[in-house]
């Protein structure tokens, strides 16, 4: 295996890898609740919240009328019997009654629209509950498939990373750090492979003496244009 093909393989290599690091980078960034989790939460939330002060509401409005009605039928009661009642007690007793009675009619058309409002808020709870179970479901399947893929990147990761500490060990010092110091400048491609007596990462044409240069593989030999090492399948 010559100098370079041992370089080409290493880059392929290591490209291999750092695509890896970037699905598990990905597959991080996506592990833990989602947007749509967190939302569907809030909305659930939101819509429990709303039917409690409905239901309290209901329920308060719901005894102020009983109340009243108590109220009224004890006040006629007494004012049917005229029992210990002067004429202007009795009158007194009466516009009371009929004051108790507007206001109980008042809060009846409010514990009617509060029963709406509780029906209301139920239904959107009931709804809101659903579409969280719904969107907890899809997350949880979600992560779970992340969680293997994950565990088959890592796995792959470091099947790479031995292949590569294996192939290092056949590469010459000088041309290690020159292929380390070429990928760090050239955006993580030391190497470029040459096809057609073109180079496949500028896509420059090569003269036919650094081609034949490259194909024998004893020196390193550079691109023209872009500087990478050429190699020549």
């Amino acid at each position: 295996m010559s100098r370079v093909q041992r370089l080409y393989q290493l880059q392929s290599l290591d490209s291999e890898i750092d695509q890896v690091r970037e699905e598990l980078a990905e597959i991080t960034a996506n592990l833990g609740e989602s947007v749509a989790l967190k939302a569907a939460r809030e909305a659930a939330r939101a819509a429990e919240k709303r039917q409690r002060q409905a239901q309290t509401n209901f329920r308060d409005l719901d005894l102020e009328v009983k109340s009243l009605s108590d109220k009224i039928g004890s006040h006629e009661k007494r004012l049917y019997s005229g029992k210990g009642l002067s004429p202007k007690e009795a009158a007194s007793l009466q516009q009371e009654v009929a004051s108790l009675k507007r206001w109980q009619s008042q809060r009846e058309d409010r514990l009617l629209e509060a029963m709406v409002e509780l029906e209301e808020a139920e239904e959107q709870l009931t709804q809101n509950q659903a579409q969280l179970a719904e969107v907890q479901q899809a997350w949880a399947t979600n992560q779970e498939n992340l969680g293997q893929a994950q565990s088959a990147l890592k796995t792959r990761a470091a099947a790479l990373i031995e292949q590569r500490s294996r192939l290092i060990r056949g590469i010459d010092e000088d041309d290690l750090a020159e292929y380390e110091e070429l990928r760090s400048r050239k955006g993580g491609q030391a190497v470029a492979l040459v096809k057609d007596d073109i180079c496949q990462v500028c896509w420059m044409g090569a003269s036919h003496s650094k081609i034949q240069q490259a194909r024998a593989g004893i020196e390193l030999n550079y691109c023209g244009t872009c500087g990478r090492i050429l190699y020549v399948l």
